[in-house]
C-alpha cells in the first residue's frame, strides 16, 4: 500500500473514531482523547531529549494524566472545579526535584517538562470543558464543528494550494505550504461554517460559527508550522509511526493544539460580555 492510500486509510479511520466519540457520549470521547494526550505529551518528550540523554517521562506524563482527568472530571461536575488546584503543588515539585538530581541544566529540564504540559496536555484537556459549551450540558456541536473546520480548511489548502500555489507562506519551516492554498482553505473553511455547520448546529449563532471557523483556520495553520519548527529544531521527521502515512499524533493534532484553547477562550469570553 503506498503512501498516499495509507494516509487515506488512517485519516478516515481516525475521523469515524473522532466522530463516532463524540457522538456516543462524554466518556467515550473523553477516553479517547486521554488516550491522544498521552501518545503525544511521549512523542514531545521523546523529540525535545537529545539522544544522548535519558529522560524521566514517568512523573511529567502523570502531570499531564492528572491535568486531563482532573479537567475531565470537574468539566462533567464529577467533582468540584477547586480540584484543578491540585495542579499547583504538582507544578512545584518539579521545582523542588531538580535540587536533588544535581543535573547540568536545571532550569533547561523544567523549562521542557512546563512546556509539554502547557503545550500538549492542556489543550488536550481543555476540549473536555469544550464539550459541555455553551450551556454547560453535554453537547458535541462545538467540538465536533472545531474538527470539521480544520478538516475542511486542510483539504482546502491542499487543492487550492495544488492548483494555484505559487508563493511560498514559510519556506524556511514548511516548503509544501503556500499563501494561495492557505486561504483557500480559510475562505472553504468560512463558507462551510455559514452555509453548512451554522444551518445544522444550533448551539451558537452563524456569526459565532464563523468567528469559530475563522480562529480554527488560521490559528490551524500556524499550530501546524509550530510543530513543524519544533520538529526542525530537533531534526525529526515525523512525532512518531503510530500513525500510517500521516507520522505520529501531533503531526495529526498539531492544528488542534493551537486551535483549541483559542476557541476555548472566544466561547467563554462571549459568555461573560
Amino acid at each position: 500500500m503506498n503512501n498516499f492510500w495509507q494516509r487515506v486509510l488512517t485519516g478516515a479511520l481516525l475521523t469515524l473514531s473522532i466522530v463516532f466519540s463524540l457522538l456516543s457520549g462524554f466518556y467515550f470521547f473523553s477516553i479517547l482523547f486521554f488516550v491522544f494526550s498521552m501518545i503525544g505529551l511521549y512523542e514531545f518528550y521523546r523529540m525535545a531529549t537529545p539522544k544522548n540523554k535519558r529522560r524521566d517521562y514517568f512523573s511529567p506524563m502523570l502531570a499531564g494524566a492528572l491535568l486531563y482527568v482532573i479537567c475531565a472530571l470537574t468539566a462533567s461536575h464529577l467533582i468540584a472545579f477547586e480540584w484543578l488546584e491540585f495542579m499547583i503543588p504538582v507544578a512545584a515539585y518539579f521545582f523542588m526535584i531538580e535540587l536533588y538530581k544535581n543535573r547540568e541544566n536545571p532550569f533547561q529540564e523544567i523549562g521542557l517538562t512546563v512546556l509539554g504540559l502547557v503545550y500538549i496536555a492542556l489543550p488536550f484537556s481543555l476540549l473536555n470543558y469544550m464539550a459541555f459549551l455553551p450551556d454547560d450540558t453535554y453537547n458535541y456541536e462545538l467540538v465536533l464543528g472545531c474538527f470539521i473546520f480544520l478538516w475542511v480548511s486542510d483539504s482546502g489548502a491542499y487543492l487550492v494550494g495544488r492548483r494555484f500555489g505559487k508563493r511560498k507562506l514559510f519556506e524556511r519551516i514548511s516548503p509544501g505550504k503556500t499563501i494561495e492554498g492557505s486561504i483557500g482553505g480559510i475562505v472553504l473553511s468560512l463558507a462551510v461554517s455559514y452555509f453548512v455547520i451554522g444551518g445544522l448546529f444550533t448551539s451558537l449563532s452563524r456569526i459565532d460559527w464563523l468567528v469559530v471557523s475563522a480562529i480554527v483556520s488560521v490559528s490551524g495553520i500556524y499550530g501546524d508550522l509550530i510543530e513543524s519548527l519544533l520538529k526542525r529544531s530537533v531534526a525529526r521527521k515525523d512525532s512518531g509511526s503510530l500513525l500510517p502515512g500521516h507520522g505520529g499524533v501531533l503531526d495529526r493534532f498539531d492544528s488542534l493544539i493551537l486551535s483549541a484553547p483559542l476557541v476555548y477562550a472566544y466561547i467563554r469570553l462571549i459568555q461573560i460580555f
